[in-house]
């Protein structure tokens, strides 16, 4: 053997690709439907949430240079605006706004508009005036429904919050004053005393809270004064059959046939399901009797309104007075 070049051992067999998971191809397809205007920071950390066994108490950092720079600073495009028209990137837009393939503004900015319209009315019915109150928007991304509540600010004490630490940047260089705004986290925790909001809202939030929704809906509670309101709106079997009746196409209706064919779902009694897997992507569905019944427990339920958000259903709730 000495001075002879030993053989190198055989190659061991390449093991056949492991077929894509759901959370790959959700991921595929939520890059596909963002034009590529997703940042590989933000996939790469959603990759990382993914994996983590809890994430209470994690949020959406925003995206720094190489040499860890960011900068938050209004544009001179932008400050030349109205407040209600500064248009945020289409990242923090979340799809709104997203038709035939492009971003539309003004559809952007007109759905906000129409969300808060169709919010007010509910309260309005409910016997409830926004102006002069303490207002806060449970994830509210760039502004998109806030922004329209510019009167109750001037009056009153507007906030915003959302996990994605970018759009709040965004927000507070834009919009702020007359709005107020912060990052949270997943923790079901807010920084504020108890009882300090006349009115909470929140609009598609609990379609991706998950497991700690009511974690959640107890922190709403806790922040509301006795008699204050709760808006938001949820995923339920409306919507379900409202998505699978106008939209055919939609992701949502293969994630139901998948779940179906592995469950049995559509021919049991479910109270609830997620689809997809990962933070930013999940979605949950109730079955809005079921949810209202529990939920009953801790707040009164006001109005159920199917459709008023989209295709999902908005439901008012309000923190019983003492002694009434």
């Amino acid at each position: 053997m000495f001075g002879r070049k030993a053989k190198p051992p055989p190659a061991a067999p390449t093991a056949p690709a492991a077929a894509p998971t759901e959370a790959d191809t959700t991921r595929a397809h939520h890059d596909r439907f963002r034009d590529g205007i997703g940042a590989p920071s933000l996939r790469d950390l959603e990759t990382l949430l993914m994996s983590a066994s809890n994430l209470a108490g994690t949020y959406y950092p925003e995206a720094r240079s190489e040499a860890g720079f960011a900068l938050y600073a209004m544009s001179p495009e932008a400050a030349a605006l109205p407040l209600a028209e500064r248009i945020p990137p289409t990242e923090f837009r979340h799809y709104y706004g997203y038709k035939d393939g492009k971003w539309q503004d003004d559809l952007y900015l007109s759905s906000g508009k129409a969300d808060v319209r169709n919010m007010k009315a509910i309260l309005a019915e409910d016997g409830f005036d926004t102006m002069g109150k303490r207002i806060l928007e449970f994830g509210c991304s760039a502004g998109r429904m806030l922004r329209h509540l510019e009167a109750e600010a001037q009056a009153g004490e507007v906030w915003g919050s959302d996990l994605h630490a970018a759009a709040i940047h965004w927000a507070q260089a834009h919009l702020s004053p007359p709005f107020q705004f912060f990052t949270n986290t997943t923790q079901p925790h807010l920084p504020f005393e108890d009882r300090h909001f006349d009115l909470i809202f929140a609009g598609s939030v609990w379609t991706h809270i998950g497991e700690l929704g009511d974690a959640w809906l107890l922190e709403m509670r806790r922040l509301l004064k006795p008699g204050g309101r709760l808006y938001l709106t949820i995923s339920d079997q409306d919507t379900l059959a409202e998505v699978a009746r106008t939209a055919p196409a939609h992701p949502s209706n293969d994630h139901v046939a998948a779940l179906d064919a592995e469950t049995g779902m559509l021919g049991r009694d479910w109270t609830a399901f997620v689809t997809r897997t990962t933070p930013w992507l999940q979605r949950c569905v109730y079955r809005r009797e079921a949810w209202l019944a529990r939920v009953g427990a801790w707040m009164d339920v006001r109005i159920v309104r199917p459709g008023a958000y989209g295709w999902q259903t908005g439901i008012l709730l309000a923190k019983p007075v003492e002694g009434a």
